[in-house]
């Protein structure tokens, strides 16, 4: 019996193994050659598997596109909680996000490409499950806005969801651009002075400077 579990073990072993080869083929060939481009000879040639062998783990290459940054967003939503405990204050909170999930994209560039050069223009994106979890990590972005106008730091009549649209949108052109210019900048140039002319518009008058926040990268 234990020799039969041992075995078992080492195929699950074996065959997660292979899938997340077949999953970084695949980012590596679409960031690389473009998704359009790439095909699933090319990605089971640089798996080292036949074109057979990756049917058994996926259906195409569709499946892999909205796998890879359905695996990466699942890691920012475990790691968002962790990165705003104990910070204090609406302003400090958005701070941190923005620069917390700028340095995730500066770390992983393959997911960010796949995410926002390919991923979105697809079809099929908002009935996927990276859709819904994108969804869940913006979430947090409308609780911190609702905090901030509930504790006056914020504009009483502020809407969270129009100030939420407003940051995401502001922090998705500053990543898409990046990316189309083949990342030859750091996404921290200019980002403490883009960061306050964004928040000065969500402002109680009462509230002082954001400038100067000290917080960790």
């Amino acid at each position: 019996m234990a020799g039969k579990v041992l075995k078992e073990n080492m195929r699950n072993v074996s065959r997660e193994n292979t899938r997340n080869r077949i999953i970084e083929s695949a980012k590596k060939l679409f960031a690389e050659q473009g998704y359009q481009k790439t095909t699933v000879m090319d990605i089971s040639r640089q798996a080292g598997l036949s074109e057979a062998a990756l049917y058994d783990y996926f259906q195409g290459k569709e499946d892999l596109l909205l796998t890879i940054p359905d695996l990466w967003v699942s890691e920012l939503i475990g790691d968002l909680k962790e990165q705003l405990f104990g910070i204090k204050g609406a302003f400090n909170k958005l701070r941190k996000f923005l620069w917390w999930y700028l340095r995730r994209i500066e770390e992983a560039p393959l997911d960010a490409k796949i995410v926002y050069l390919f991923l979105k223009t697809n079809a099929n994106f908002m009935k996927t499950e990276v859709y819904t979890n994108v969804r869940t990590l913006y979430s947090y972005l409308i609780d911190i806005f609702e905090e901030g106008r509930v504790s006056g730091e914020m504009k009483s009549d502020l809407n969270p969801y129009f100030a939420r649209d407003i940051f995401i949108g502001t922090m998705e052109h500053l990543v898409t651009r990046w990316l189309l210019k083949d990342r030859s900048y750091s996404l921290f140039e200019n980002l403490e002075e883009i960061f306050n002319l964004m928040v000065n518009g969500f402002k109680s008058n009462g509230s002082g400077s954001t400038t100067g926040s000290e917080l960790p990268d």
